[in-house]
């Protein structure tokens, strides 16, 4: 069946992560919820999974569908978040003069209280969104994504025909000097109102674009700033390194090539 053992153990560790959502009960007790004739609250915008569940009811998705999309979304906004979080922790800790801003801005919102963060604090941070959205233009952490095209496309007067797959990978995108002065150096006010209304929004597509982009993309960004805005009101980073000598490895998520070697201390 396979030409090596990677390939076995390709299919134990998928097993583990197929079985563990396979024991969840959400899609079962919601079917539950919906077969005994619970209200449900018109006013009120439905889950996702109720969605699906509206679809499956009109024979166009079966069970084994359903749970696969709750898969996607136990599994997919999981590690690429963490990647992220952990690339712009680095990217900071490369920089104090951002690190610096970063405080400011933690302690105009937040002053010395230790409160929990809210909706409207989240909205708030605005500087700590531009070095999230600028990590993400660096370090995208999903490497590269495809697509099958639908109709033949002229590029450059190379055409490509319908139903190619082709590759598309946000870091060279992201890297292209023509849109992007220094395109390898880490600047947040790249992601000023002003500098995102001068480009195309296809030249920054770390969640990637059009109808088939994350569906999670706005709930990632929140738990960013949500998880980041905790940390740099108690700690601050240091780099061990220089940013550019931690290479990224274009794994099926972005990793670290020496981890993040940084040093936290308390404000």
């Amino acid at each position: 069946r396979y030409a090596s053992s990677y390939g076995f153990e390709y299919d134990r560790h998928l097993k583990v992560v197929t079985d563990f959502t396979r024991k969840l009960q959400v899609i079962n007790e919601r079917i539950a919820d919906r077969g005994d004739g619970k209200p449900i609250d018109r006013n009120e915008k439905k889950a996702f999974l109720d969605l699906l569940l509206d679809v499956q009811a009109e024979g166009d998705l079966s069970y084994e569908d359903i749970r696969e999309e709750v898969d996607t979304f136990m599994f997919e906004g999981h590690d690429t978040t963490a990647s992220s979080m952990g690339w712009t922790l680095w990217c900071i800790s490369c920089h104090p003069e951002i690190q610096k801003k970063l405080h400011d801005e933690m302690d105009e919102i937040f002053g010395s209280s230790d409160r929990s963060c809210t909706a409207e604090d989240l909205k708030s941070m605005k500087y700590l969104e531009k070095c999230i959205k600028e990590s993400l233009r660096l370090r995208p952490p999903v490497p590269n994504f495809t697509r099958k095209l639908e109709h033949d496309v002229d590029i450059d007067g190379v055409m490509i025909p319908k139903g190619c797959s082709i590759l598309i990978t946000p870091a060279m995108i992201h890297g292209n000097p023509k849109v992007y002065k220094d395109p390898y150096v880490f600047d947040p006010e790249r992601f000023s109102e002003e500098n995102i209304q001068k480009r195309h929004p296809y030249a920054y597509i770390p969640f990637s674009a059009g109808p088939r982009n994350c569906i999670g993309q706005k709930f990632a960004l929140l738990e960013e700033k949500t998880v980041l805005s905790w940390f740099f009101r108690r700690y601050s980073i240091s780099s061990r390194l220089p940013m550019e000598a931690n290479m990224p490895l274009p794994e099926i998520i972005l990793k670290p090539s020496l981890g993040f070697p940084v040093v936290l201390s308390k404000r």
